[in-house]
């Protein structure tokens, strides 16, 4: 499905929208360190006046440079819509599976978690890191990969892995030279879940167009997911609140996933 015309971004907007509305940063407690086996695993977010005793929940994987603003739009709607949100800390350049898989068990672990109701929301690198670490069992009910490298990604994951549990959603720009169409298409396919994935293709959109930093700089080049060399980055910050708003409506109404 491809999207993006300016002229019906507006309407788009609020088609996205998911049911609660975004919480500011600034407005919220800071985040709280999680650790997992002595070891930092990510910062926690928690819904202010969360009355629930177990919270659904989202594990944010950084792109390869690490944690950066480029979340900020998406944790305010992931906790407006009444998410958890745990952002895994990784050093520039040195993401690993392993990261993403202590960070999860850190999440899994706290009181307030309902563990049936995890996601995942991944940027560029982190999607692609993500996706092999777990896949030979997928624990989430719901992800959302943003960018993640489609064609490198295909090449990567096993043949033999088993589908995942929890359904797909995958954006990508239509411009973005790291993530071509048919090789999206063809990943979305592959790692769809249990119900059909849903695959946004945001026209003339490329790399990263949720990258607030790269807007003053653009066009930059970013180091390309799970491959050698750059791709180009330019920030569209009116398309950032629309895929921002996408994907937390798309987290929120997650089904629960039985063990």
């Amino acid at each position: 499905m491809n999207r993006l015309a300016p002229l019906l971004l507006a309407p788009l907007l609020a088609l996205a929208a998911p049911a609660s509305a975004r919480l500011l940063l600034e407005t919220l407690d800071p985040p709280v360190m999680l650790e997992q086996d002595g070891r930092p695993a990510g910062l926690l977010t928690i819904p202010p006046n969360a009355a629930a005793a177990r919270l659904p929940a989202v594990l944010v994987v950084p792109d390869l440079l690490g944690p950066d603003r480029r979340s900020d739009a998406y944790v305010e709607q992931l906790v407006g819509a009444g998410l958890v949100v745990l952002e895994v800390t990784a050093e520039p350049e040195q993401l690993s599976g392993d990261d993403v898989r202590r960070a999860k068990a850190a999440l899994a672990r706290h009181p307030r978690i309902d563990i049936s109701r995890i996601g995942l929301l991944a940027f560029g690198h982190g999607g692609f890191v993500a996706a092999q670490a777990f896949a030979g069992q997928d624990p989430f009910a719901a992800r959302v990969l943003l960018y993640p490298g489609c064609g490198a990604l295909l090449g990567a994951l096993p043949a033999d892995a088993p589908p995942p549990r929890g359904r797909l959603l995958l954006l990508h720009g239509t411009a973005d030279e790291a993530n071509r169409e048919p090789d999206c298409a063809t990943l979305a396919a592959r790692i769809a879940g249990p119900e059909p994935a849903r695959r946004v293709a945001y026209r003339s959109a490329g790399y990263a167009w949720d990258f607030p930093q790269a807007e003053p700089l653009s066009p930059w080049r970013h180091p390309a997911p799970g491959l050698a060399g750059r791709v180009t980055v330019r920030g569209w910050p009116a398309l950032t609140a629309l895929s921002a708003a996408e994907a937390a409506g798309f987290l929120a109404s997650m089904p629960a996933v039985g063990w």
